[in-house]
This record gives structure tokens, C-alpha cells and sequence, in this order.
């Protein structure tokens, strides 16, 4: 057995109605909040105009921040300079993957001298510090497992963009509150394309050349939490508690795998497509998450480790077929055949639906990563990858 690491995870309460406890926590920190929200999600639910008003009660004082996209850097530097003053004991996130990236950054970026593009991994030129304002993140949405992780993803979109991470592993959240009931007004798209993008994460780190028994343990447990609810709610019942707290638990598994296995070449389209297209992070995932993996099974047959990756693609495989008996090859390819048809029955969008053409691909392909992919795709791969999903 080859050697690993695991980093820590956050405290986690988990449960349907726990968004109840939230004040009682609050009081480890203060009385003064930074709560950052979405657009619409949250506010316009039962849970926050309950939650608000037990706030107002027991004494708390709260500004609120709102974020519609994925952050940019200019979003944390606005947040900064608008709530520096003020000193909030305690940030907390209410969203999904993007409100959670920006509440963990603002945190850390309230305490640092510099602005956030000086600490992003490539585009900066110095090492963040690691010190932050207390955390806490509460998901509405299943899909990017933030909740899990210490890194927070920046996207400036545009011809010289970038997605990039602020790293530490001090912005692990101080404590992630996943209430499934806060998901069960999340919109059909929305949940198929960040269920996918669990789905995605799970997959790319059992398959990950750094995947270790413990995260093989636990993808494979998210993996089957999958398959047996995420088709269920966007097909059958959107308001399917048991489903909601299937999936919601699969995302927070999925954070704890790829912060740990890291992430394949669907992640990497992520980065290299969504630096440059306003096209949310799960659509690019669910998009391109059957087609690579086809191309990738396809190549390993000229690789070393062709076995080993053979029957991880089976194990899976078994996971969503309905036989019992048939070969490793029978199942890792039953398994490009259930994501083709999850793909479909979700209604995953194609690239096209959001201006990309075949004039963007040699760009894209020549800036997506293949880090821990179980084999390294080609260039001519990677554009038909794209080719087929526009």
C-alpha cells in the first residue's frame, strides 16, 4: 500500500431542521455577522425568514452580502472594503458552491494585507497566510462540496481569464451545517447540473492517479448515494427529503475525496472553459463527464496500469447496472452507457447553448489540464471530447 496524507475536515452537523441550531452556534463567535447569500435561493425561503427572526431575538447584529456568480476577484475585494471596518466575529455562508467560495475567501482576504489576486495560485506571487475570520458554511445546492474543502475558487471570465484557487488549509470551514430541507426549493437544472458535478468530483477522485484506500472508501459510498436519488428527484420528486438528504451528503462526501485524490480532466475543461465562457461550473461537468471518461477507458488499453483502472471503471459500473454477472471490460463500458443516459435523462445542456463554437477548441484544449487523469489524453482527444458535446 503506497503512503498518503487526508487533511482535516470541518465539524459537520448534519440534518434535516438543523438550520434551527445555527444561533446557538453563533454564540461561540459573537454577536456580530457577515452573512453571505445568493441571489434568491435562500431569502426567499420559509427557513430564513425563521432563521432571521430567531437572530434578531437573541441579539445579533448582520450585514448581508450577496453574490449572483461565481466570485471574481473584484466581488472579494468589494466585500472587503465594504465590511473591514465593521470587524464581523464570524462569516457565514448560505448557497451553493459559489456563495460558500466567496464566503470562504472573504474570511480569509478581511485579515490579509493585500488584495485576493496577490494570494491566487498562478496568477498571484505570494503564499496566502492561512489567517482568517471564523467560518461557518451552510450549502443550499449538492454539487461542489465546498462545504469540505480549504481552497476557494476565483473566476475572472474573459480572453486573459482565469479560474483559480486561494489555498490553505487553514480556510477549511471552522464548521459546515448541511440542512437537506434547505435544498428542496433548488430548481430541476440547477440540481441536475450540480449533482452531476458531485457526481463528477466522486468519480475523478476514485479514478485519480492520488486516490488512497480512504478516499476510495468514500467515493464509492457518495457514488452509490448518487445513483440511487439524483435521477429520483429531477425524474419523480424534487421534494424528496430522503433524496435531497442522499444527495446533499454524496456532495459533502465528493469534498472530502477531491481535496484529498484531487480531481481528472473533466475538471480541467472546468478551468480552461469556464475562465473564458459565462457557462456554470456544473453544466461544463455534466456535459463533458460521459465523453471523457469514454475517451479515457478507450486509451487505457495502451496503458501500463490498463488493469487497475479497468476494474475501478467496472466497480462502478456494477454500482448502476441492474446484472450481477458479466467481465470487468462487460461493466467498465456499462458504465460510459449510464452516464451517457444520466446525461440525457437530466438534461444536461450542450457547450454550444453558451456561444462555444468549434473556432474556441484548440484554445480550451491547449489549456486543460490532465493532471490525475488515469491516462494523459492528447490534444485531437481533448477537442473530441468538445466536438461531441456541442
Amino acid at each position: 500500500m503506497k503512503s498518503f496524507n487526508l487533511a482535516r475536515i470541518p465539524e459537520l452537523i448534519f440534518g434535516a431542521g438543523k438550520i434551527s441550531v445555527l444561533p446557538s452556534i453563533l454564540d461561540r463567535y459573537g454577536k456580530n455577522l457577515l452573512i453571505v447569500i445568493g441571489q434568491r435561493s435562500f431569502t426567499e425561503s420559509a427557513q430564513a425568514d425563521l432563521l432571521f427572526k430567531n437572530l434578531k431575538q437573541q441579539g445579533f447584529r448582520w450585514s448581508v452580502y450577496k453574490i449572483n456568480n461565481e466570485p471574481s476577484a473584484a466581488d472579494i475585494d468589494r466585500a472587503v472594503e465594504q465590511f473591514k471596518e465593521s470587524k464581523p466575529d464570524v462569516v457565514v455562508a448560505i448557497g451553493g458552491g459559489s456563495v460558500i467560495d466567496a464566503g470562504k475567501a472573504i474570511s480569509a482576504m478581511l485579515v490579509s494585507p493585500e488584495k485576493i489576486t496577490t494570494y491566487l495560485e498562478v496568477v498571484g506571487t505570494q503564499n496566502p497566510t492561512g489567517a482568517k475570520i471564523p467560518f461557518i458554511a451552510i450549502p443550499t445546492t449538492s454539487g461542489t462540496g465546498s462545504e469540505a474543502t480549504k481552497n476557494a475558487v476565483i473566476t475572472n471570465i474573459g480572453a486573459n481569464g482565469f479560474k483559480s484557487s486561494l489555498r490553505h488549509s487553514n480556510y477549511i470551514p471552522d464548521l459546515a451545517l448541511i440542512d437537506p430541507e434547505l435544498q428542496l426549493n433548488c430548481p430541476l437544472q440547477l440540481t441536475s447540473c450540480s449533482g452531476m458535478d458531485a457526481f463528477t468530483q466522486l468519480l475523478e477522485s476514485y479514478l485519480s492517479t492520488e486516490a488512497n484506500p480512504i478516499t476510495d472508501s468514500l467515493a464509492l459510498d457518495g457514488i452509490n448515494h448518487i445513483c440511487q436519488s439524483l435521477v429520483h428527484l429531477v425524474k419523480d420528486d424534487p421534494h424528496d427529503i430522503e433524496n435531497r438528504s442522499k444527495m446533499a451528503y454524496a456532495a459533502w462526501l465528493s469534498g472530502i475525496t477531491l481535496a484529498n485524490a484531487g480531481l481528472g480532466t473533466v475538471h480541467g475543461f472546468a478551468s480552461s472553459v469556464g475562465s473564458r465562457f459565462v457557462i456554470p461550473h456544473g453544466v461544463v461537468c455534466g456535459s463533458l463527464m460521459a465523453e471523457t471518461n469514454r475517451i479515457t477507458l478507450k486509451r487505457l488499453s495502451n496503458a501500463d496500469n490498463e488493469k487497475y483502472f479497468l476494474n475501478k471503471y467496472a466497480t462502478v459500473g456494477r454500482i448502476l447496472s441492474t446484472k450481477e454477472d458479466g467481465s470487468d471490460a462487460y461493466f467498465a463500458s456499462s458504465l460510459i452507457d449510464s452516464l451517457f443516459q444520466m446525461t440525457n435523462e437530466l438534461n444536461i445542456p450542450l457547450l454550444s447553448e453558451y456561444g462555444i463554437s468549434r473556432t474556441d477548441l484548440d484554445l480550451i484544449a491547449e489549456n486543460t489540464s490532465n493532471k490525475n487523469n488515469p491516462v494523459k489524453l492528447t490534444t485531437p482527444d481533448l477537442k473530441e471530447i468538445l466536438i461531441n458535446r456541442l
